[in-house]
């Protein structure tokens, strides 16, 4: 249960397609917040996406479950075996999820989600709002659309994005991938999030600053896997990563 191939509801996707293996998608339309909807609530009382559904098992947390997907299943493994490389590519997890995401999810409400999601009819809208489960995510959700940023919270998630992408680049100067000489999932769970950041922010991730950050997209990008996971995506968002395959390609 997930939705497009974007930041968490990627991730397992990514990890899915990278292991071969075969999976039925239920696809939860969250600009119609269907993520919300009683009978999604009976999968996941929480109301986020990703939920993967195996056996009696249900998994949330992203980031966890590509570790899961990649334990669970055969396949090519993604978890380094040498301790080192394994620390490396955990940190890189709970970075992203803590550190960079939030700043992600400030500029895509205000750039993408926002404006989408105030199309439709305001009555309806915050009925949709009232239904959420969470307080916490109420409040979230009815600020994001309510596009309440202020200039100072938009350039502070840019700047924090902006060092994201410094940081990036410059461990992928020592090393082919983030967590060392193979990819693993710290670079699917960081490419979740960083995959577009050279349209959504160009002056940050752009080719000159950030070189290796831009090899690094141009390597995940050729892999036939990536481009299997965006086909299911439905939004302007997967469109876009499509034509970006294309550019990237050697």
């Amino acid at each position: 249960y997930t939705w497009d191939p974007n930041s968490n509801s990627g991730k397992p996707i990514f990890m899915l397609k990278e292991k071969g293996v075969e999976f039925e998608l239920h696809y939860i339309d969250l600009l119609k917040f269907e993520q919300h909807a009683p009978e999604y609530l009976k999968v996941n009382p929480s109301g986020t996406v990703p939920t993967l559904v195996h056996g009696d098992r249900k998994l949330t947390e992203s980031s966890i479950l590509c570790e899961y997907i990649d334990r669970a299943f055969p396949g090519p493994a993604f978890t380094p075996t040498d301790p080192a490389q394994r620390y490396r590519m955990r940190l890189w997890c709970r970075d992203v999820d803590t550190k960079y995401a939030p700043a992600l999810s400030v500029l895509g409400w205000h750039m993408f989600m926002g404006p989408m999601v105030r199309k439709m009819d305001p009555e309806k809208l915050q009925r949709l709002i009232d239904r959420i489960p969470l307080k916490e995510r109420r409040i979230a959700w009815s600020t994001a659309v309510n596009s309440t940023f202020t200039e100072e919270q938009l350039q502070g998630a840019r700047d924090r994005v902006a060092q994201w992408v410094q940081t990036m680049d410059a461990c992928l100067k020592q090393s082919e991938w983030l967590a060392g000489p193979t990819y693993s999932i710290a670079d699917i769970v960081t490419f979740a999030n960083a995959y577009a950041l050279p349209v959504s922010q160009p002056l940050a991730a752009s080719r000159d600053l950030a070189p290796h950050y831009w090899e690094w997209l141009r390597r995940i990008y050729a892999r036939p896997a990536i481009k299997k996971a965006f086909e299911l995506g439905r939004t302007p968002l997967a469109a876009r990563a499509l034509e970006m395959i294309k550019e990237f390609a050697p």
